[in-house]
């Protein structure tokens, strides 16, 4: 402890360079100058303290706390969004294959009903495949089985022959430039 300096004023301006302080809505992190001005605290004081102490250090794994809390907070945030926004493809999905079985039920009781019926005309049953091969494609990316996506592997290495015209062209490129007594740039 400082002679002249309460620990208690100690303790409140570690506190403040490291956590901050409040400036209307803003958290705003004061200099150690800034914070001995606050709780008047002889400058040369403050960094002997500030030093001994690693209050640098400690304010940076604070931030680097905070910061991380903050992004597993996000993190879980969208996670939940993504999930319900998968749940509610999923029941769209859902939804239109049902939508599609009970026309074709109907169509198939018609059928029954009246033998002259001719039950649902060959666009009507494309249409509804149309709609239940989406309604499938829809419901396995919301259950995480994308089958569509296809991955592309390529080779994007550099031949050796390129490599070794690009280097006979940069030693032209030299020569031609001793010639004319000026550098390339």
């Amino acid at each position: 402890m400082s002679k002249g300096v309460p620990e208690s004023k100690f303790v409140r301006a570690k506190r403040d360079f490291i956590e901050g302080v409040m400036q209307g809505e803003v958290r705003e992190f004061l200099s150690l100058a800034d914070i001995g001005k606050l709780h008047r605290i002889p400058k040369a004081t403050l960094y002997r303290r500030a030093k001994k102490d690693d209050w640098q250090g400690d304010k940076n794994r604070f931030q680097t706390d905070v910061e991380q809390q903050t992004n597993e907070t996000r993190a879980a945030t969208i996670a939940s969004q993504a999930a319900e926004f998968d749940k509610n493809c999923l029941q769209i999905a859902q939804g239109l294959m049902i939508e599609v079985g009970r026309k074709i039920q109907r169509s198939q009781q018609e059928q029954r009903t009246d033998p002259d019926s001719e039950g649902l005309p060959v666009s009507s049953l494309r249409d509804m495949s149309h709609t239940l091969a989406n309604a499938q494609k829809i419901g396995k990316l919301a259950l995480g089985e994308a089958q569509e996506i296809s991955k592309v592997a390529a080779d994007v290495s550099i031949p050796d022959s390129f490599g070794e015209l690009i280097r006979e062209l940069d030693e032209l490129a030299n020569q031609k430039a001793s010639f004319g007594q000026h550098t390339l740039q």
